[in-house]
């Protein structure tokens, strides 16, 4: 039997709440992170894995971008985004599907962003997976979540606990040597710091044109 995702099961309200200003305060830093990466990459085409209620979508431009996945496993997360951006119309696709299983095809995609969405899934998998979704000169920007800081207490938030147990905070120098094995260059890496003392990992992973297949 399958084992079901935490994720699957956290209400949109909680979610908010807990990385809220309420709670961790993240949403703004990860919305502002994603306006920085965006405007420097400016996609045709567009990939948010764990997208959940469309936290930085609001810096998407339709004159930039023709094509924009979401993709995350909680369809309730979605059922909000699509409602919150409704002004991206058919531009805007959500899948909910796991980023370890879907197919997102090969080369169809400029930038793939990824924000502390690496910390639940296996990245063994996951980052040969983006990489085959870069088409050459694309790139993917990620997130993750380094050590340290004050935690936030999760008993304001009965779903979102679950995820206490399914997390393994990734290693910067792990994601580099992943993604060197899969031909991709590290172009941009910094530290965010936030409230709290927490910080983030932040870096760009740029495939090389002449690289894969553009379809």
């Amino acid at each position: 039997m399958a084992r079901t995702n935490p994720w699957s099961l956290v209400s949109a309200a909680e979610y908010e709440a807990y990385l809220g200003p309420g709670g961790a305060d993240e949403l703004a830093p990860l919305s502002t992170i994603f306006a920085k990466v965006y405007a420097a990459r400016r996609p045709r085409r567009l990939a948010v894995l764990g997208v959940a209620t469309g936290n930085g979508l609001e810096h998407v431009d339709l004159h930039l971008t023709g094509r924009t996945v979401g993709v995350d496993v909680n369809l309730t997360f979605l059922a909000v985004a699509r409602q919150r951006f409704i002004r991206l119309g058919p531009a805007l696709e959500l899948l909910c599907a796991d980023v370890e299983r879907v197919d997102l095809g090969e080369g169809r995609f400029d930038l793939v962003h990824a924000a502390l969405v690496l910390e639940f899934v296996d990245v063994r998998v996951v980052i040969p997976r983006i990489a085959s979704w870069l088409g050459p000169g694309g790139a993917s920007s990620v997130v993750l979540e380094l050590p340290g800081g004050q935690a936030v207490t999760e008993s304001r938030y009965p779903s979102v606990r679950a995820l206490a147990g399914a997390t393994r905070l990734v290693p910067p120098e792990e994601l580099r040597k992943l993604t060197e094995a899969e031909g991709l260059v590290e172009h941009r890496a910094f530290v965010v710091p936030l409230a709290n003392g927490r910080r983030y990992f932040a870096a760009l992973y740029e495939k090389p044109q002449g690289r894969g297949t553009q379809k």
